[in-house]
């Protein structure tokens, strides 16, 4: 889908919703997005919040376009394929609003990837009754981390915009290598390998016990990667709605539609006839995926009043992939959050 769409689409959920926003308190148990959504909402001056999301992902069965494959057909034209793949991704955030408009906010990752292998047979046609060899590749480390501010750029009784100004630093590793000392492909990677624009605009309001909010975020690399490589441009628009329960808890979905494009250039390292992980050109997509959440804040008398716990369970409702990959089947999304003012 085009990017433009992509904008259309946000910008008419935001007018339709326009007339229901309305300034909120804090203290509100959906005063925050979903935890799935970063750069929702800013801080009030001298207020700080720290974050930590915990998110795991599982990714299984072969597919091209909205097409299933069978391993065993994908394993004729490459010496290994992929069966599946899992994620595990702990995000340490801090937010701190020097003044009302600006709020300023970082994030650092902790990432585990994990891909299972087929081992592929020497010949396209044949006898294929001999067993076939299975493999495990691991990585681990830093991820890019990711800085940004968040400018109010219009505030009203009815209305939040929020301009996002972001920038992905090139921390995370793009040399991981398996224990053969082979580099691994693009997935298993924990960085882009370049500085990437990421901007974006939010809008965020309330009606009685309700929430409603929507988001549009791109991400632009801004140069090729030392190892002669460029991930796609990506744009992500999300809509989201709330409805608070009571004075600590708010039960809420949104939907997520993705775009991002194919790999251009690639490392000079990667045998583009291992395996489909290791051809640039089979990354990206269109996704559509749908999330139920639920926010709960402590509230008072306990001894974690002020804190805010929160979980989204997402699943793909549509995947057009690019070219041969592993499609996603479900994410799962945990947090706390604890905002003060020193």
């Amino acid at each position: 889908m085009k990017p433009h769409i992509i904008f259309l689409t946000v910008l008419l959920l935001s007018l339709i919703l326009n007339a229901a926003y309305a300034d909120a308190p804090s203290s509100r148990p959906d005063s925050h997005a979903p935890i799935g959504v970063m750069g929702d909402h800013a801080h009030k001056t001298r207020e700080w919040m720290l974050s930590y999301r915990f998110m795991a992902m599982d990714m299984r069965v072969l597919q091209s376009g909205t097409t299933a494959l069978e391993t065993a057909d994908v394993r004729k034209g490459f010496m290994t394929v992929p069966t599946q793949m899992d994620m595990k991704m702990h995000s340490f955030g801090a937010m701190f609003a020097p003044y009302n408009r600006i709020t300023l906010m970082v994030m650092a990752n902790y990432q585990q990837r994990n891909m299972e292998m087929e081992g592929s047979h020497n010949h396209a046609t044949g006898h294929h009754a001999h067993p076939v060899g299975t493999h495990e590749m691991t990585s681990s480390g830093i991820g890019d981390v990711k800085l940004e501010s968040l400018l109010i750029l219009w505030k009203t009784d009815h209305l939040n915009f929020i301009g996002n100004i972001g920038m992905s630093l090139p921390t995370g590793s793009i040399e991981q290598t398996g224990l053969d000392g082979n580099i691994l492909p693009y997935p298993m990677q924990l960085g882009s390998g370049s500085f990437e624009g990421r901007p974006g605009i939010t809008l965020f309001g309330y009606h009685g016990n309700w929430s409603y909010g929507s988001q549009l975020r791109g991400t632009f690399p801004l140069h090729t990667n030392s190892s002669e490589y460029q991930h796609g441009h990506s744009v992500n628009a999300t809509a989201w709605g709330a409805r608070k329960l009571s004075d600590w808890v708010s039960f809420g979905g949104r939907l997520l539609l993705s775009h991002s494009g194919h790999i251009t250039g690639s490392h000079p390292n990667l045998n583009t006839n291992m395996s489909p992980s290791h051809r640039p050109d089979f990354c990206g997509g269109t996704r559509l995926d749908i999330a139920v959440s639920s926010n709960l804040m402590m509230p008072a008398g306990n001894p974690l009043v002020g804190q805010r716990i929160a979980v989204e369970y997402t699943l793909p409702i549509y995947q057009n992939l690019t070219g041969t990959q592993l499609k996603n089947r479900w994410r799962l999304t945990f947090g706390w959050q604890y905002a003060f003012r020193l």
